[in-house]
């Protein structure tokens, strides 16, 4: 009989629907809120994941992550009441040679039920560059169908890029519209203060392949090392569809080529299992199969009809 492999679990999901989900447009780094049906995304989530635990005998996450943007922290806080825990949350940030050494964090509480959340921009959405805060149908008419899907979903499409100089000018003379600017990703060097002093080269663009490549270091020297260090039974990731399509090519191999098709739809749980003896993936399953692949059809029509 074959000895079962023990493994090491991440329940990764996209943030529940926010209010520009809603309206059908460009997200990107602008701070959305949830909609109420992204809360209740949510804590369907959290309903999902303890009756697999459950199931499973598998501990609830011990850890959680997130990235900076408001709508995966106001998901995983509704996930964690819903689950009986409360986050401790904390900013990591720093080169990605600096990852390697940045140690477990330490709970400021004796509450057995607080557990650590790490939130990082290398987790953050694509960046929309100019596309941001704009209507996709919008878009879609100006671009075309062909250029609109190669930027939206092709590996290297890339968006054009944001003047950051008119994107930030609400932080020292905020006018609103009377500038004639619509403004899209407010207070920039505030927000990401730590990253620009450590000379982190944030995006005003960026193609699928920049999001690996800034996802991968947090990936492998946070979420894997931590699990491998604290011999984790698993963890809490939530994200967005270009960080988590990164997630999946990265630990699923996916080709270049191939991930063009890959959608992810919002608020839906999906599990990676990696083998505890060398950390690669044995399977990857969404815990509500059937809605997510609704869903994810769904995501891939954006732009071309009009969201419920």
């Amino acid at each position: 009989m074959t000895a079962a492999i023990e493994t090491f679990k991440i329940f990764v999901l996209r943030h529940g629907q926010s209010e520009l989900n809603h309206e059908n447009i460009f997200c990107g780094w602008i701070d959305a809120h949830l909609t109420q049906k992204g809360k209740d995304q949510a804590s369907n989530t959290a309903d999902l994941i303890k009756s697999y635990c459950d199931t499973h005998n598998v501990k609830l996450p011990e850890i959680g992550y997130t990235s900076r943007l408001v709508r995966t922290r106001e998901t995983m806080e509704v996930i964690l009441e819903s689950l009986g825990k409360k986050g401790q949350f904390e900013v990591v940030s720093g080169l990605s040679t600096d990852l390697q050494n940045v140690p477990y964090p330490k709970i400021d509480s004796d509450d057995t039920d607080v557990i650590p959340v790490l939130q990082t921009w290398r987790l953050n959405e694509r960046h929309y560059g100019s596309w941001q805060g704009q209507r996709k149908p919008n878009i879609l008419k100006k671009y075309g169908d062909e250029q609109y899907m190669y930027i939206r979903r092709d590996y290297n499409g890339k968006p054009p890029r944001v003047d950051l100089n008119l994107e930030m000018i609400q932080e020292s003379n905020d006018k609103g519209a009377l500038t004639g600017y619509e403004f899209k990703e407010p207070n920039r060097h505030q927000k990401y203060h730590d990253e620009e002093v450590r000379n982190e080269q944030l995006p005003a663009s960026e193609s699928l392949a920049e999001v690996v490549k800034r996802m991968k270091p947090f990936l492998e020297n946070i979420v894997l090392r931590f699990g491998k260090e604290q011999n984790q039974e698993s963890c809490l990731l939530v994200a967005h569809g270009s960080s988590v399509r990164s997630i999946l090519k990265d630990l699923e191999n996916i080709s270049d080529a191939a991930i063009k098709d890959v959608d992810i739809p919002n608020g839906i749980p999906l599990v990676l299992e990696l083998n505890k003896a060398d950390f690669k993936l044995v399977r990857s399953f969404y815990l509500d199969p059937e809605s997510a692949k609704i869903n994810a059809a769904k995501v891939r029509k954006e732009g071309f009809e009009k969201n419920p």
